[in-house]
């Protein structure tokens, strides 16, 4: 036996795949070992291999393979099998029952075997997709110091759903007791990476776990498939039918066929039970309809791509009597501004009633005024000027209208930054509700209704958030023979429109199609929108020793890279409702305009109090003088 030869074949096989840890099962004479062993220490490669040597002489028993030969803690460990030992053929077979024909294990099976021998023994064995296996036929030279390796890659698409052992030729390689070389390729290999030539899957029937929430899944596989395939009324079951045509998509570019396997539910409880279960089970190869990665569902699960977006909300018109906005008209200037533009006006009045005072006294008659005017007529000239009032009273002297001159000017420049702001906050959207959080809606009076949704249920079973048990305590369990609790998206979006202070909750994928078919551009903006539950994001799962997990994972990229994804996305899942206030006129509502009717109200009532005050005083109090002789 050339073993030198054989050592460095191997050697260099390793330095190719990159791996540093090789367990060598084998049936040589000590000496032969030896001699094998030597060559890795002195090896034509500079590198440092760890090995095993185990001899499989007398051992006639393989049972639990991986965990006592082969426990290691490397990405990938190396095997060598020698095919010429007479154990050989258990230790494979017992390989094939513990499915560690996977990309964790880098197998060399040394032989002399013809190629149809081979795929005749291996037809039966359990080998995946992703198995890095090679057979090395070896053919000793005419020179006796050379010895030619012809590699071959073997796979299989999936023996238990319908793959077909692949055995392709890869290269040869000419080996010597000095160096290694390639001598020529046996196909084209090379020139693809190892699932670029692995990824037409055209002999397996995928099966795939769906979710069906919308129709009665004792409807036939055919018609659930005909619901799921339409491109019509995207907000029923979106989220399914959104996974389920990327799975088309994945179908396609795959070149396999597909079992769909249908059920109403995500899962029964963590893990147990509907798509989820089923992955986890292992009756089902990938789930359509993607899921939440909980932390629980990672223990058996693997999430290769984010296929989705889960939002929850509870959406609301502001009551009628939300409350009145007064503070609308004050909101423009701080309070210590209001103080400061008051004593301004209050310091003007009082410099114009000196003016006039100094005029009455002091200027030549023709340039007096008739009369002198009040105190209080000033303060009126002063204050009225800051609501853009002109004055009938006009100082004649050069300094009295230059206070009248600083008094407008400021009056223009504070008018105009008031109106501005007043104005910006009448015409946006009407008063929007004070209740942004799980917690204030849960306290609020306000009724509620929910869309009777699975995971909606789930999530008030299961949610641990203080929030949550006192919306069920308060909204929930006080409705618990209102057969209007639970109510289908639709019905739920019209009694949100109709009735002001209804609350619905809803998945927006679906919900959203109904707010904007039924409500108006300026009902859109008008909504109020609470999150019912933390934004998560939905995932495509595959169980966690899954052996289509790398080739999955670069198909769904490549549908992610091209755009389809992201068109895919848009024409199914509505994530946000648009609101563009430039398309509608905005109306002042009266919880605006009531304040000031109040005022004026107020107003009108006070001067009316005051007059009957001045009327009696004058009657009562105030009598003619009468002289007596």
């Amino acid at each position: 036996m050339q073993l030198v030869q054989l050592a460095n074949f191997v050697l260099d096989n390793l330095v190719q795949s990159r791996i540093g840890f090789i367990v060598l099962f084998h049936c040589w004479q000590s000496d032969e070992s030896l001699k094998f062993a030597e060559q890795f220490m002195k090896p034509i490669h500079p590198i440092l291999v760890y090995h095993q040597f185990v001899q499989m002489r007398g051992v006639h028993n393989w049972s639990h393979l991986e965990l006592n030969y082969m426990g290691h803690t490397q990405p990938t460990l190396a095997i060598y099998v020698d095919r010429k030992c007479d154990q050989a053929q258990d230790l494979l077979e017992e390989a094939s029952r513990e499915q560690i024909y996977n990309q964790h294990y880098h197998w060399l099976l040394v032989g002399n075997q013809s190629e149809l021998e081979f795929n005749d023994l291996f037809a039966l064995f359990n080998i995946s997709i992703d198995a890095d296996v090679s057979y090395v036929k070896e053919q000793i030279q005419d020179n006796n110091d050379s010895v030619a390796y012809a590699v071959y890659d073997v796979y299989n698409n999936g023996k238990i759903i319908g793959g077909q052992l692949n055995v392709t030729g890869s290269h040869e390689m000419s080996c010597d007791p000095f160096e290694c070389r390639r001598t020529r390729y046996l196909s084209s290999l090379q020139k693809r990476s190892k699932y670029g030539n692995r990824e037409q899957l055209t002999d397996v029937v995928l099966r795939v776990a769906t979710v069906v929430t919308q129709r009665p899944l004792t409807l036939s596989d055919d018609e659930l498939i005909r619901f799921l395939s339409q491109e019509n009324d995207t907000h029923i079951d979106s989220l399914a039918r959104f996974g389920f045509h990327l799975t088309l998509i994945l179908r396609d570019l795959l070149h396999c066929k597909m079992k769909f396997i249908f059920s109403d539910s995500w899962s029964k409880s963590d893990v147990v039970g509907g798509s989820v279960g089923a992955v986890v089970d292992q009756t089902a190869d990938l789930t359509a309809t993607p899921s939440l990665a909980t932390e629980g569902r990672l223990k058996y699960l693997s999430a290769i791509i984010e296929t989705g977006f889960f939002r929850s909300v509870c959406i609301f018109r502001t009551p009628h009597n939300a409350g009145l906005r007064g503070d609308v008209f004050l909101q423009p200037f701080s309070p210590l501004v209001w103080y400061l533009f008051g004593g301004v006006l209050s310091l003007i009045g009082v410099l114009l009633w000196i003016t006039f005072y100094m005029e009455c006294k002091r200027m030549q008659k023709r340039w007096r005024l008739d009369y002198l005017p009040s105190l209080l007529s000033t303060f009126l000239i002063s204050f009225g000027a800051a609501c853009i009032q002109s004055s009938s009273l006009i100082p004649r002297s050069a300094g009295g209208r230059l206070i009248y001159f600083a008094l407008f000017l400021i009056s223009f420049i504070m008018y105009n930054y008031y109106t501005s702001v007043v104005v910006s906050s009448l015409l946006s959207s009407p008063v929007k509700s004070k209740i942004k959080t799980m917690q204030q809606l849960a306290e609020s009076s306000l009724t509620v209704g929910l869309e009777p949704l699975p995971f909606t249920k789930s999530y008030l079973n299961y949610s641990r958030l203080p929030e949550i048990h006192l919306f069920i305590k308060r909204k929930i369990e006080s409705q618990t023979q209102n057969p209007e609790l639970w109510l289908p998206a639709e019905q739920g979006v019209l009694r949100v429109r109709d009735n002001p202070g209804y609350v619905y909750v809803f998945e927006t994928s679906s919900g959203y199609a109904y707010v904007e078919r039924y409500f108006t551009a300026q009902e859109i903006c008008d909504l109020n929108e609470v999150l019912f539950r933390p934004e998560q994001l939905f995932y495509t799962h595959l169980h966690r020793n899954s052996t289509y997990k790398e080739l999955f994972r670069l198909r769904f990229l490549r549908i992610l890279e091209t755009g389809v994804y992201r068109k895919q996305r848009s024409y199914w899942v509505h994530m946000k409702l648009h609101c563009v206030a430039q398309n509608f006129v905005i109306t002042v509502g009266m919880e605006y305009v009531a304040p000031l009717l109040l005022m004026l109200i107020c107003a009108d009532i006070l001067v009316v109090v005051i007059l009957l005050v001045e009327l009696a005083w004058k009657r009562f109090f105030t009598r003619p003088l009468t002289f007596h002789p």
